[in-house]
């Protein structure tokens, strides 16, 4: 990538079951980085000219189960809005079934941390979801949406989709349309 962004992996693996997914079968486990090790790179980065970084994992809403065993997205996010010239830090791939509503504040609160969550939805339909093993249905799913956007007005959400999932029927398709409009 150019000098001025660079993405910054702080997990490897998945332990998620999608059922439309081979990650696990290809990366293995979710095994998270130590937050030192993460932190040692940021700043490494950041020395070294970058000025936007890119939180990337296969789950970042995972971060921390394996290691320290509670979810420790919001404290990582805190301490890397402290890291010396990093002007932008954006968070990808932020899983919505138990989405850690903590980082909404540190969002919110940091100026150097985007307005930004990429969160894969694949789709609307809760017997789409159930079928997906996404471990939320389509209330959950607009409930999430609506608390990120209470909590960040603002806010910028990128998502992906789905279309063409197995027994995705016309009716679930316009549902999901609808959904997107």
């Amino acid at each position: 990538s150019p000098g001025h962004y660079a993405y910054l992996k702080i997990a490897e693996g998945c332990d998620r079951k999608c059922s439309f997914c081979a990650i696990p079968m290809i990366r293995g486990k979710h095994i998270s980085r130590t937050v030192e090790a993460i932190l040692k790179e940021a700043e490494y980065l950041a020395a070294h000219g970058v000025k936007e970084i890119n939180v990337i994992s296969q789950d970042t809403t995972y971060f921390g189960l394996d290691l320290y065993k509670r979810k420790a997205l919001p404290g990582l996010l805190e301490k890397l809005s402290g890291v010396n010239r990093l002007e932008w830090i954006r968070l990808h791939y932020t899983y919505p079934e138990g989405f850690p509503l903590e980082i909404l504040d540190v969002i919110k609160y940091n100026a150097n941390i985007c307005r930004y969550i990429d969160i894969p939805l694949q789709h609307i339909n809760t017997r789409l979801l159930k079928s997906m093993k996404r471990g939320i249905d389509r209330e959950g799913t607009i409930r999430l949406l609506d608390k990120i956007r209470e909590r960040i007005p603002g806010v910028a959400i990128r998502t992906s989709l789905i279309v063409g999932y197995p027994g995705e029927t016309q009716k679930e398709f316009n549902e999901l349309i609808k959904f997107v409009e």
